[in-house]
């Protein structure tokens, strides 16, 4: 997976109206929870959504600043649901040797048989929480749905292991299933 860098400037200010004279100025704040400690940083907003155009919580970001890098996830964000621009981002620090948990997306491959034959495809879960080493972290989770037929479905348990992360989701859990449409009366 890709690493993505980012510059960040160290804020000293964390009141309310100084992150909104921040927000004006077309940067985002952030918040850094390291092993460390927290830190108070703001991101270029056009930087970001250069580099980001879909935010995820596997994906590892190269954070700068005050002449150090670090590596974090972001962990939450939130957005104005008005403008859909980002107005604040948690990072979390990961330590290289440190087996940490996140959530990964799961991906459907195909067009499942049952479809075709006039089921419904139903998606029940669309991330696996799993733990892992930082460089294990999987892009996302391939499941293909191809062979499925009316009334399958796939569960946690019928996964393929993936090398070095383990699925922290319950076995019979579903990820995916055909159903039957319903009928109206």
């Amino acid at each position: 997976m890709e690493q993505k860098t980012l510059s960040a400037d160290v804020r000293e200010e964390t009141r309310k109206g100084t992150t909104r004279n921040l927000r004006r100025q077309g940067r985002i704040p952030a918040v850094m929870y390291g092993h460390a400690g927290t830190a108070s940083v703001s991101i270029d907003e056009h930087e970001f959504g250069q580099k980001f155009k879909r935010i995820t919580e596997n994906a590892i970001v190269k954070l700068e600043f005050g002449g150090t890098s670090h590596d974090v996830l972001v962990k939450d964000f939130q957005e104005d649901v008005l403008t859909g621009r980002i107005i604040h981002i948690d990072f979390f620090e990961i330590e290289s040797g440190k087996v940490l948990r996140t959530n990964v997306p799961v991906h459907l491959i195909g067009n499942p048989q049952g479809v075709r034959e006039g089921g419904l495809l139903e998606q029940r879960l669309h991330e696996l929480e799993v733990e892992c080493l930082p460089k294990d972290i999987p892009e996302q989770v391939g499941v293909d749905v191809t062979a499925l037929l009316v009334g399958d479905a796939i569960h946690v348990g019928d996964l393929p292991s993936l090398e070095g992360v383990r699925v922290l989701n319950t076995p019979d859990q579903i990820i995916v299933a055909v159903t039957h449409p319903n009928e109206e009366v």
